[in-house]
């Protein structure tokens, strides 16, 4: 089996669905491909478990005989421009899911 490499953009939650959407991004040998996933789960589901959800999903449907809507280029270009998250944008983003795992208010 070819060695993969996987990257799962932000995970968000949508509310009006009650899932957690990611864009997944696997990349083998030549060429990458980006999965839009949805995964149905309560807000309260641990990230690992979200994380983990949202990757398998991404792997059966890129197995999957009818792989459906993805994104396809070369891997070169793939991992060309890393994602960089502020640090103020991430404890914002932190401080924000204690307060909603903790039943405070968000805003």
């Amino acid at each position: 089996m070819a060695r993969q490499k996987n990257r799962i953009s932000q995970i968000t939650y949508n509310p009006a669905t009650q899932c957690f959407e990611a864009a997944v991004t696997l990349i083998m040998e030549e060429e990458a491909f980006t999965y839009p996933v949805s995964i149905p789960a309560p807000l309260d589901s641990s990230y690992e478990d979200v994380t983990k959800a949202v990757l398998a999903r991404a792997k059966r449907m890129h197995e999957g005989a009818n792989p459906g809507f993805r994104s396809r280029k070369p891997s070169a270009d793939a991992l060309a421009m890393p994602i960089i998250v502020p640090p103020s944008v991430r404890e914002a983003t932190v401080g924000l899911w204690d307060r909603l795992l903790s039943g405070g208010r968000a805003a």
